[in-house]
């Protein structure tokens, strides 16, 4: 009887101390309520996530992930410091991890980075406490980060290029249709019906 007692005082603690805050234009959800909920902003960042990695002798000699901003940041209001940009540009958050190498830079030692053969219009390196570190998927604490903005593309599929002169390149492709978290599964049923 205490047992049951106590397990309801602590889940009525619980849903009483969680506050709701309004914020961005939309109603945010409790501590408590986050637990369940899915986090739109963070589902879409890793659907619109890819890695490359260059490789010379079975080793790693260089790390990227790369995401797709413009459609993370399409619809969600709440960020605004992004809304304005996105109409000129086709904007990336890029993490770069090159071992053995004091700076993680993708535009040192031969490394570089274009979308379809078109070098980056701006690179700005981010800070470790950037607001959009905490947003964004697969961010460690060795890696370099980067927005990277391009020019205005328009086209529908684009490939985004990470190579070096020595140890060769490796391709990204991205869309700016809406894909499927695991569109290889996805495919799979299609081609099964």
């Amino acid at each position: 009887m205490y047992k049951k007692v106590l397990l309801l005082a602590s889940v009525l603690v619980l849903l009483g101390c969680s506050q709701k805050k309004e914020g961005c234009g939309i109603q945010d959800k409790s501590d408590f309520e986050q637990l369940f909920t899915r986090d739109e902003v963070y589902h879409t960042a890793l659907n619109n996530t890819q890695k490359a990695q260059l490789m010379a002798s079975f080793e790693t000699k260089a790390l990227l992930t790369a995401t797709y901003l413009n459609p993370v940041f399409k619809n969600h209001s709440c960020q605004k410091r992004f809304k304005n940009e996105l109409k000129n540009g086709e904007y990336f958050f890029v993490g770069v991890y090159i071992p053995n190498s004091e700076k993680n830079e993708f535009n040192t030692k031969g490394y570089s980075l274009s979308l379809d053969g078109l070098k980056p219009l701006e690179v700005k390196k981010l800070d470790k406490d950037d607001p959009l570190r905490y947003e964004m998927p697969m961010v460690d604490n060795w890696s370099t980060y980067y927005k990277v903005k391009f020019k205005k593309t328009p086209k529908n599929n684009f490939n985004l290029i990470f190579e070096n002169d020595r140890f060769g390149r490796d391709i990204l492709n991205f869309s700016k249709g809406e894909k499927p978290l695991f569109e290889s599964l996805t495919d799979l049923n299609r081609e099964q019906n």
